[in-house]
């Protein structure tokens, strides 16, 4: 029988999937392509008797099943987020990030029953081998020419609505690389041929672990080939500025040198050691050495990196610490401003949104603390039954896996690096299966089949109760919160309180006023004179009012927008109405106090020129006018422009209702791979034979559950 192809056999939708990944990514379908070819992936694997089911395997189904729960979360309120907004664009994320990880789930399986005879250790390192080069190429052309871009196929065809969602157009928009002010000018930073810069560092360092892998002893010309290929690379690795990327390759080859030392192949891991310190001391003795070195004195993004994360953590922690929210929200204001936004001559000025910046938040924030215990905790099975790297393929996955854990505290590595590192995971459990009594043993189909129908009532059964126990916890008696808002226009500090610039051009001393911000003007609406004429006024608390006041402002606006927070609609409309109305009395002695302080200043100055220490009479006149203009104005302070009734706020009955279902999973699953013991029998007396000459057979038991 003639040897199937490899664009023809049951091999083809990773062979046409990562052969032609420079083509798909013209046509602006490398995004979608790995989900569509996911279906003849599962058909082929539905039709076979038998498959290989992974070691772990279950945690990431029960993961995938916690996907699920979070479209229940998709709209409910975060705290720290933008409240309300997300519209059907929310939910095309959601599915589209749940097709990812499905499609990941269903190569790792498919990868894992191949047949070697199908689907060959080497050709799948070949393919990514392949991906590796096409990454070196796209950094390259991304460093030649930055600005250049692409109107794919499918950017063209799409509608209008579809093709201004920035979502989607980073998706199906042709570009080689951003432009960034990461080393305080313009640098250009590589991303052909994926939608962001991070995705292709990522994809290059785990693609370099099958790249490495190569079968070297059957073609020799690769022995000089990979080599020249590593230092081509180099070139677009450094300037691509990616800090996991470069700490991935790092820690590679530290690992790399330790599993050749641990092997007894002294020679080999000195080699490559030396080999190392010679490939470091010419990178930093060449022009990218400077590169690199000012990418490690500019490290800006770790500030905000590092308040996102907190805000994230604090997040999901206090509003869904069992679900999570479903999906990512924006950030209410940014880090430096309740007003703070990205604006077209500081696109940096924004935050991005909660749960980005890493895979690890956004399987948080998504999925909350269960889910991120769920994901981790098959990535760590499979590090566990792979760590000692006792054949080739076990190695990649190790290796694979290590950059896995590396990257997912700074990449989003949904996508193309976890479909990677499943094809890894995926190569290694079928080696595992094809030993002699080893697990995972192949299964046969029709009996999968009707284990999960007999699970699934049960497990139905557990998330029914589960829901219906998170639903008697929302529907306990509690208070309802109700929630008045003001909205407050401020207007500019008046012009005097500047007054004295042209004395600072002149040399002179002057203390300018301090600043006045949006985020000052908030923090004396929650000032504690502020409240405390409230206070008096409402009845309620200052440290109740104190928790129950909000300030918020739009982007880039001079608004401030007021909330209360308050069991009583009544109590909230006049609360919300007593804190504006002291908050304007508050700014007007502020801003009276600042022109007072000014007068009095101004006086100082005007008595030391009288007597006569020095000035002209035109100064004399200027500060003269000045004081006078100071003392006949009247600060504007600003106004209440709108005043909204109270509203009861959502039970967010979701929440608890969500999280129920989910542990109910856990316990219906418990309750399904409970062993259950068989009845015992005792032992009957045989009927004595007579011997036949025959050699008596052991008996025969059933095949053991795992």
């Amino acid at each position: 029988m003639a040897r199937p192809g490899r664009w023809t056999g049951p091999g083809w939708p990773i062979t046409v999937l990562l052969a032609g990944y420079p083509l798909w990514w013209l046509l602006g379908i490398d995004a979608f392509l790995p989900l569509a070819l996911a279906v003849p992936m599962a058909r082929q694997l539905l039709r076979g008797r038998t498959v290989v089911l992974p070691a772990g395997l279950g945690w990431y189904l029960l993961f995938l099943c916690w996907i699920l729960l979070g479209a229940a979360l998709l709209w409910t309120d975060a705290p720290s987020a933008v409240p309300g907004g997300g519209g059907p664009s929310r939910l095309l994320v959601f599915a589209f990030r749940l097709a990812w990880y499905a499609a990941c789930a269903v190569v790792l399986v498919w990868v894992a029953s191949s047949r070697r005879e199908h689907l060959s250790d080497g050709h799948v390192r070949g393919l990514l081998a392949w991906l590796f080069l096409v990454c070196t190429a796209g950094g390259i052309v991304g460093l030649l020419n930055p600005d250049l871009e692409i109107t794919s196929l499918t950017e063209a065809l799409l509608p209008g609505a579809l093709r201004e969602n920035a979502f989607v157009a980073s998706l199906v928009h042709a570009e080689v690389a951003d432009v960034q002010w990461v080393l305080g000018r313009p640098e250009p930073r590589p991303k052909a041929p994926f939608a962001f810069t991070n995705t292709w560092g990522s994809v290059l360092s785990l693609a370099l672990v099958f790249l490495v892998a190569l079968d070297r002893r059957r073609r020799p010309w690769l022995r000089v080939a990979i080599p020249a290929l590593l230092v081509v690379a180099a070139w677009p690795v450094v300037y691509s500025l990616n800090r996991g990327l470069w700490v991935s390759i790092a820690i590679g080859a530290v690992a790399l040198v330790v599993l050749r030392a641990a092997r007894g192949d002294r020679r080999a891991a000195v080699g490559l050691a030396l080999a190392v310190v010679v490939g470091v001391g010419a990178l930093l003795a060449s022009p990218l050495g400077a590169i690199y070195g000012d990418r490690f004195d500019n490290q800006h993004s770790n500030g905000r990196r590092g308040q996102l994360v907190a805000t994230t953590t604090a997040s999901v922690t206090t509003g869904s610490p069992v679900a999570g929210f479903g999906t990512t929200r924006d950030v209410q204001g940014s880090f430096a401003s309740i007003s703070g936004a990205a604006t077209p001559d500081c696109p940096a000025c924004g935050v991005p949104p909660l749960g980005t910046q890493g895979q690890l938040w956004l399987v948080l924030f998504s999925q909350g603390w269960v889910g991120l215990g769920l994901f981790l905790t098959f990535v760590a099975l499979a590090l566990a039954r792979t760590w000692r790297c006792r054949t080739t393929n076990e190695t990649v996955c190790a290796f694979a896996l290590l950059f896995l854990l590396v990257q997912l505290p700074v990449y989003d590595t949904l996508g193309m690096s976890l479909y990677i590192v499943m094809v890894a995971v995926g190569l290694a459990a079928r080696e595992r299966s094809e030993r002699a009594g080893a697990l995972p043993a192949r299964r046969r189909v029709d009996d999968l089949g009707r284990r999960l129908r007999r699970a699934a009532p049960v497990a139905a059964g557990a998330v029914l109760l589960g829901a219906l126990g998170g639903a008697a916890v929302a529907a306990a008696p509690q208070e309802p919160e109700h929630r008045a808002r003001v909205l407050i226009m401020l207007t500019p500090a008046p012009v005097y309180l500047s007054t004295g610039p042209d004395r600072v051009a002149a040399g002179e001393d002057y203390d300018p006023p301090r600043n006045i911000t949006v985020d000052t003007e908030a923090a004396l609406l929650i000032s504690e004179r502020s409240l405390r004429r409230a206070s008096a006024a409402t009845g309620v608390a200052v440290t109740d009012l104190r928790d129950a006041v909000a300030v918020v402002a739009p982007p880039n606006s001079e608004v401030l927008e007021l909330s209360v927070d308050l069991p009583d609609p009544a109590q909230a409309q006049t609360a919300a109405a007593e804190v504006a109305s002291s908050y304007l009395r508050e700014r007007e002695a502020f801003l009276l106090q600042r022109r007072d302080d000014l007068v009095r200043r101004l006086t100082r100055e005007l008595a030391a020129l009288d007597s006569g220490v020095g000035g002209s009479q035109t100064q004399r006149q200027g500060i003269a006018r000045e004081i006078d203009y100071l003392e006949t104005s009247r600060p504007k302070v600003g106004e209440v422009i709108r005043t909204m009734p109270a509203v009861r706020l959502p039970d967010r009955s979701e929440v608890p209702i969500a999280s129920g279902a989910g542990l109910g999973l856990l316990a219906g699953v418990v309750l399904v791979r409970r062993p259950t013991r068989r009845p015992t029998r005792r032992p009957t007396q045989r009927p004595t034979q007579r011997p036949t000459g025959r050699i008596p057979l052991p008996p025969q038991h059933e095949e053991e559950r795992p």
